[in-house]
């Protein structure tokens, strides 16, 4: 990971850091780059929806929260929204072996284009989607290592 770059985890490393907990590869990884991190707020939503108890709610609600306070929490404005619907739809027509995957690529598709928004390369350990979605959108990602 580039040191001065601005980043923007995908909800898998998030996950991941909860299941490994503070001695985990992806807690650490998190950690070192807070200084340079945005939170999606479609990231905040998914964690949110996978918040199955108390604790797992105060955790997620802490975390938005302090990049709330910190002015780091990005949200897609219209023209993200739009350019979401143009590159599934891109997808859709140009890529039939890909369509049962167009509903499911809006999340990706909108913290994607949300990290663009601030300059932000996104982290993720799901490649292949990201891969698909940038050869309809410029934008920075980079696999979980």
């Amino acid at each position: 990971m580039r040191a001065r770059s601005w980043r923007v985890f995908d909800t898998n490393i998030y996950v991941a850091a909860i299941r490994e907990g503070e001695n985990g590869a992806a807690f650490e990884r998190l950690r070192a780059a807070v200084p340079r991190t945005y939170l999606a707020s479609v990231v905040s939503a998914e964690l949110r929806a996978g918040a199955v108890d108390d604790a797992g709610r105060r955790a997620v609600a802490e975390i938005v929260d302090r990049f709330s306070r910190a002015r780091r929490l990005v949200t897609p404005d219209a023209g993200s929204w739009n350019h979401a619907g143009d590159l599934l739809a891109s997808i859709w027509r140009k890529e039939p072996g890909a369509r049962d995957k167009v509903a499911l690529l809006w999340n990706d598709a909108l913290i994607a284009l949300s990290a663009r928004q601030v300059g932000a390369t996104v982290v993720t350990k799901n490649v292949a989607d990201f891969a698909l979605l940038r050869r309809y959108a410029r934008f920075e990602y980079e696999p979980f290592e």
